[in-house]
């Protein structure tokens, strides 16, 4: 017994052994603690919180589960160094380890909290909107409110360690300066991309035209805009300059107009004329997708080789405009091939005399 003893009063580095053990021990307790509360939140309050009305409780036992656990170990560590002689340096120290894993414990428990409030609350509000461009900026600022988070976190944890934050920042000098010129166009792009979210000039899937590039818009991430052409290429546009640029949705017009002209021959009579124009506005009439009540056929001009008509008609069916134009040009020819009128084409008359000066 008196082995053990002096076993457990010999001294290293200014603390007994029986005082290292009594510090592992409270460590260990903390480990032990925060597993049989961790298990206690997984199983046992868990139960208790789902015959609540409200589910912010089972949120909030979620976000909250593993966190305690680190918790327990720090408050197991802040109790384990009261067993130990430390001079002011030590003491220093342990104190600062003390108050990272604090730090470390609410950011995460903060940053859990972001998730859930997110993924809860505000995805629900999001998906019952008609934007969608409010679906896929929802990331973007989940992970922006993240990051500030962090980066104050951060902030509070440097200068509670004895940093000043602000001779700090100052100290990069010059390597500061470059990286802030180097990433202006960066935050450019970013604020960029918040203003598109707040102003919403135009969703995901509209048809717009941007500085001469016209698409489909497909995604709208932290720093640029992705646009799909008719031809199926991708272009990526920075958001500062979506911001900046004159932008034209053509997805927010309830109606495209046509215009088309048909020259009908010449030796066409007037009858025969009149009886044209019925047939195209009828049959651009019987197209689904048109607009019925404005469709205009005018005869606009004596043509080098035609009598032109302008057609003019409105097609409200926007998804599918192109297969509504073919049908629209097919069921005018075919008619008027029916009705025997003739549309015309380039033609020269050309006269040949005989050398008595006859034709």
């Amino acid at each position: 017994m008196e082995n053990v003893r002096s076993i457990l009063d010999a001294v290293f580095f200014g603390n007994t052994i029986l005082q290292y053990t009594f510090f592992l021990g409270t460590i260990a307790a903390g480990i032990i603690v925060g597993k049989i509360l961790y298990y206690f939140f997984k199983t046992k309050l868990r139960k208790v919180t789902e015959k609540s009305r409200t589910r912010f409780d089972d949120y909030f036992i979620d976000i909250v589960e593993e966190p305690v656990v680190l918790l327990t170990v720090t408050l197991g560590v802040w109790i384990g160094i009261r067993f130990l002689t430390l001079n002011e340096a030590a003491g220093l120290f342990f104190n600062n380890v003390v108050f990272v894993l604090v730090a470390i414990t609410l950011t995460w428990f903060l940053l859990r909290f972001i998730d859930m409030l997110v993924h809860e609350y505000v995805e629900p509000l999001v998906q019952k909107s008609e934007s969608k461009l409010d679906d896929q900026v929802l990331p973007m600022v989940r992970k922006s409110a993240k990051a500030i988070v962090a980066i104050l976190a951060i902030i509070i944890v440097l200068s509670n360690l004895g940093y000043d934050i602000l001779s700090l920042l100052a100290g990069l000098g010059i390597g500061g300066l470059a990286i802030a010129l180097a990433a202006q166009d960066a935050v450019k792009n970013i604020i960029g991309g918040f203003s598109i979210f707040w102003d919403k000039p135009f969703q995901i899937d509209d048809f717009i035209e941007i500085g001469g590039q016209s698409g489909t818009v497909k995604e709208v991430g932290i720093r640029s805009t992705r646009l799909k052409t008719i031809g199926g290429t991708t272009i990526v546009i920075p958001n500062s300059r979506v911001a900046d640029t004159v932008l034209e949705n053509f997805s927010t017009r309830q109606a495209r107009r046509v215009v088309v002209n048909i020259g009908l021959t010449y030796d066409t009579p007037a009858a025969r004329m009149e009886e044209g124009i019925d047939i195209i506005q009828k049959t651009i009439r019987e197209v689904e997708g048109t607009n019925r009540e404005d469709v205009m056929v005018r005869f606009v001009n004596f043509g080098a080789y035609s009598l032109d008509l302008e057609v003019v008609y409105w097609i409200t069916d926007l998804a599918n405009w192109k297969p509504i134009i073919h049908q629209v040009n097919m069921g005018i020819k075919r008619n008027l091939d029916a009705a025997g009128i003739e549309m015309a084409f380039p033609t020269e008359t050309h006269y040949v005399f005989s050398q008595n000066g006859k034709s």
